[in-house]
């Protein structure tokens, strides 16, 4: 089932970002840097419905400002449109497929089952019918770099989740969460990341001035829409969970024990020189490695990225300090 989009709605957010990937350099025929904003507190919504971007690794991605023109990254537009989307690095070059097909290496990987086929499956397996059962949530997502859904239904005092392989109907991984659970109000009322630091800021006793965010983002827990806030303010890390609908702070956690803020201080180095550090550090060619994620995120305080990558039958772990490029934590595995 392929999304019901009017294609030149498609072609518009496809051109948008294309403004950025290749107009910006058409002007001087020179690839060259430019500093623009990233903005999470610009909402995407299809069809009413607000969309949660994330890249090729499922991690959550967000619209740009760049000389007062808004972008969107265009794997998450394709994907919102109901297309694969694939990049040649040998010829620079994206390609975005309507028909769910992907090229990725010159080989067709198949078509999405769509929506309803994800549903269905899960049905089957859970051995349950429409008739019994209220959907919360059916997603189009990305894990590892792969494509699948995630379907979310209850039935009875049952809460399902399951993720589906969005190109063979594979069951990836199923939980049924029953005890003492209730099913939850369907809200779509949402207060908004902005009154979401709020919320945390008032009950941690933080002022805005004194607090530096390191994460807020939107997310579901066990079907009610929650906000992910986390900050540091002087010796403590702070992370709230709190409703999307009224701001109630679900869940807190404060890590101050042993807590210092990291030296490195500094600007973090690129992504491409913390994979090269990785690299060098596993014995692997860059050549010969398949990344599935490399992430800045902020630990105690400082600034790390975090990196995983396959080369043969091994799998990588790297966790490295941005500033100065120090292996925090290396784990291998073997298929």
């Amino acid at each position: 089932m392929k999304y019901n989009w009017n294609w030149k709605r498609t072609l518009m957010a496809v051109g948008l970002v294309g403004t950025l990937v290749v107009g910006v350099a058409a002007a001087d025929a020179v690839r060259r840097n430019v500093t623009a904003e990233i903005r999470p507190d610009i909402t995407v919504k299809v069809n009413g419905d607000e969309q949660n971007l994330k890249d090729g690794n499922g991690n959550a991605v967000y619209p740009i400002i760049y000389n007062g023109s808004t972008y969107l990254p265009i794997r998450a537009v394709g994907q919102l449109a109901g297309m694969t989307v694939d990049w040649d690095d040998d010829t620079q070059t994206v390609i975005l497929n309507d028909d769910g097909s992907s090229t990725s290496g010159g080989t067709s990987t198949g078509t999405y089952i769509g929506k309803e086929r994800a549903k269905e499956i899960a049905l089957d397996h859970a051995g349950l019918s429409y008739s019994n059962v209220t959907f919360f949530r059916v997603e189009l997502d990305w894990d590892d770099g792969k494509p699948e859904y995630e379907v979310e239904f209850y039935s009875g005092n049952k809460e399902y989740d399951y993720d589906i392989d969005a190109y063979t109907g594979t069951i990836r991984s199923v939980d049924y969460d029953v005890e003492n659970y209730t099913i939850p109000s369907s809200s779509t009322k949402d207060i908004g990341a902005e009154a979401a630091k709020s919320a945390a800021l008032k009950h941690a006793g933080v002022s805005a001035s004194n607090a530096t965010f390191v994460k807020v983002e939107r997310d579901w827990d066990d079907g009610r829409l929650v906000y992910e806030v986390e900050f540091y303010s002087g010796n403590k890390e702070y992370d709230y969970e709190i409703a999307a609908d009224d701001g109630t702070v679900l869940d807190y956690d404060y890590d101050a024990e042993h807590y210092a803020p990291s030296s490195s201080t500094g600007t973090a180095m690129s992504v491409d020189e913390a994979k090269a550090i990785a690299l060098k550090h596993a014995g692997v060619s860059a050549s010969s490695a398949t990344f599935q994620k490399a992430e800045l995120d902020r630990d105690d305080g400082r600034l790390e990225y975090e990196l995983e990558f396959r080369s043969g039958g091994v799998e990588y772990e790297y966790k490295l300090d941005a500033v100065n490029g120090t292996i925090l934590e290396a784990e291998r595995d073997h298929d």
